[in-house]
């Protein structure tokens, strides 16, 4: 099955910047892709499957907005590609977030 049958939320290709953090210190991305339920991290170097993953990002440039924060867990991930992340804890006006900016890029 191909992982793009398998999605369960509407998705959004987005290329901004992404920190995340593993029992590391920070380090930088590029998020690709995104829905309400996770979101896929371009990096040459993804963290294994089942890592959790803490992960700070903006969904556009509008001054004052603040970053979104959410725990999260390695659910696939493609060697020297990336990796996609399942969120785990996301605050309900961070989901809000997300649905709404998705539903303005369709």
């Amino acid at each position: 099955m191909e992982q793009s049958d398998r999605r369960r939320a509407p998705r959004t290709p987005r290329l901004v910047e992404v920190r995340y953090q593993s029992n590391s210190p920070p380090l930088t991305a590029r998020l690709t892709d995104i829905s309400e339920r996770g979101i896929f991290v371009d990096t040459p170097n993804p963290l294994p499957v089942g890592s959790p993953v803490t992960l700070n990002f903006l969904l556009t440039n509008t001054p004052g907005e603040k970053p979104i924060a959410v725990e999260g867990n390695v659910a696939w991930r493609q060697e020297t590609v990336g990796m996609g992340i399942e969120f785990v804890q996301l605050k309900e006006e961070d989901r809000s977030k997300i649905k709404l900016f998705i539903a303005n890029q369709g």
